[in-house]
């Protein structure tokens, strides 16, 4: 063979050789972050955002209630059984009903979490939902007319608003910086 013949050939299958090894990096490369960002894409839209849209919703409730009727269950001045029957009102109707939609969100899809354990913050909520639970059934029984503090709040103590609420902005916020970051080192790969 001679040589002006055998380098054009080796020179061709380097350069084709390298291309496409070049292309088949880059290619895994934005697979990769295309499945990183779709992952980041559904922890938004499956867990964390409804968590924070719904954590929320539960805290301007909450405060609509707080500005209408302040504290209902105190030590010095028991509940009267209208407050006691508001109270009951609003936990079966508006604040359970939110409660059990976040607890449903975390157990569906607690595989988007960002962490390897479920967060204190996500304990907290489902115990204090869980511990409710007897209480709001107790409700529903023929006869029920008590006023007692006992039979109104759970023995988990009161709803962790700001633990929950910081650890959900935070979360949220940092994937949507993650997500943007993502989305503009996909458009300057393409």
């Amino acid at each position: 063979m001679q040589l002006n013949v055998v380098v054009p050939l080796v020179v061709t299958v380097v350069v084709a050789a390298t291309g496409y090894g070049a292309t088949y990096l880059t290619n895994l490369r934005l697979a990769r972050r295309k499945d990183h960002l779709d992952r980041v894409n559904r922890q938004l839209s499956e867990l964390y955002g409804p968590l924070y849209a719904q954590s929320a919703a539960m805290d301007r409730a909450w405060r609509k209630f707080y500005a209408r009727y302040g504290t209902v269950w105190t030590v010095s001045a028991p509940a009267t059984a209208e407050e006691a029957a508001t109270w009951r009102l609003w936990m079966s109707t508006v604040f359970m009903p939110l409660n059990r939609r976040m607890v449903e969100t975390i157990v569906s899809h607690a595989d988007l979490l960002r962490e390897d354990t479920i967060p204190e913050p996500l304990k907290e909520l489902c115990a204090h939902v869980t511990c409710y639970e007897p209480i709001v059934a107790r409700w529903q029984e023929d006869g029920f007319d008590s006023f007692q503090v006992d039979d109104h709040v759970s023995v988990a103590g009161n709803f962790p608003h700001e633990e929950l609420d910081a650890y959900l902005r935070t979360s949220f916020e940092s994937l949507k910086v993650e997500q943007a970051r993502l989305l503009a080192r996909m458009q300057r790969l393409r």
